[in-house]
């Protein structure tokens, strides 16, 4: 069944890290059509309060306690989207999450290229 997702974004890649990253475009897609989905926006309290994507759940990656605490506590049956303002801060965060053996992905291009693209 995961192949078959894979499948539908031929764009999308894996960093050197495994992480597959989507283009803005696919990563709404994506959740959009993924029942388990669960988007985390990566980025500070103050960056989030400006602006996020719709039913985005806020973990801030530079604050590192509170971030593998909160990861601690995510259930690993979801498929876990993240980003953040331009992309470094989510890479990051995915590959954690990843070798803790949760399911994720990446938005190319963070926020800034969603907003760009999509206009929010």
């Amino acid at each position: 069944m995961m192949l078959g997702f894979l499948g539908l974004f031929p764009a999308c890649r894996a960093q050197d890290n495994g992480v597959r990253v989507l283009t803005p475009q696919e990563f709404a897609e994506a959740v959009r059509n993924d029942s388990t989905a669960v988007v985390l926006d990566v980025r500070k309290p103050s960056e989030f309060a400006e602006g996020h994507l719709p039913h985005a759940v806020n973990i801030d990656w530079l604050d590192s306690s509170r971030f593998e605490e909160a990861i601690r506590n995510l259930d690993k049956k979801h498929t876990y989207y993240i980003y953040c303002r331009s992309g470094r801060r989510s890479n990051a965060a995915a590959e954690m999450m990843k070798k803790a053996g949760f399911s994720v992905y990446d938005m190319k291009g963070g926020y800034l290229a969603y907003s760009r693209i999509f206009g929010e």
